[in-house]
């Protein structure tokens, strides 16, 4: 009898326990659900001060709450104070990137030429490389070429180094002005990586 009136004390017990985490879980849950999504923030529900009595206000039932659109504060508008050195930059920024894709496309069309020239040997590895210093004169012609950094096959190498012997001459480089020709072309890194 004493067997069976514990067994029921302590499944009690239990029940009271288990009852006692749902509600505390359930409290806990719904404190987080009380939070609205904006794509900028969470937005916090006010937290009402029990300190302090505010005086009651009458609620117009036709009162709207804010819409997210309106909760979300538009960023602070920046104002130039030089235009024309503002522009003045903006058009050599515009000019400086059409010279960095020129040299991109002449640099990925000299690539896709000696590759159509190499002669690929047997048992490479895939992802290997090999960089070359090349020198090159105003019109275009390759004067010297030394290898940067090897890809660590000899074979692969003599390859890349035959591929750019048969290439010569870049016939893109007397298309680009002194400048560009100075800063990216007069000594070229050539990264060879076919794939």
């Amino acid at each position: 009898m004493i067997k069976w009136f514990s067994a029921f004390i302590l499944s009690i017990l239990v029940h009271a326990l288990i009852f006692l985490i749902y509600s505390f879980l359930d409290s806990v849950q719904e404190e987080t659900t009380d939070r609205k999504i904006t794509n900028v923030s969470f937005v916090q529900p006010e937290k009402k001060d029990t300190n302090t009595k505010k005086p009651t206000e009458k609620k117009d039932i036709n009162t709207k709450k804010p819409t997210i659109p309106e909760l979300i504060k538009e960023p602070e508008k920046k104002t130039i104070k030089d235009l024309d050195k503002y522009l003045t930059e903006e058009q050599d920024q515009e000019t400086f990137n059409k010279k960095l894709d020129k040299v991109e496309q002449i640099s990925a069309q000299v690539i896709k030429d000696i590759e159509s020239i190499w002669i690929r040997p047997n048992n490479i590895k895939k992802g290997m490389y090999a960089e070359f210093n090349l020198t090159i004169d105003r019109l275009g012609n390759i004067d010297n070429f030394n290898i940067k950094r090897s890809s660590g096959s000899d074979t692969f190498d003599r390859a890349a180094m035959n591929a750019i012997k048969k290439y010569k001459k870049i016939k893109y480089i007397k298309n680009v002005d002194e400048e560009t020709y100075r800063i990216y072309f007069a000594n070229f890194t050539l990264r060879f990586k076919p794939e």
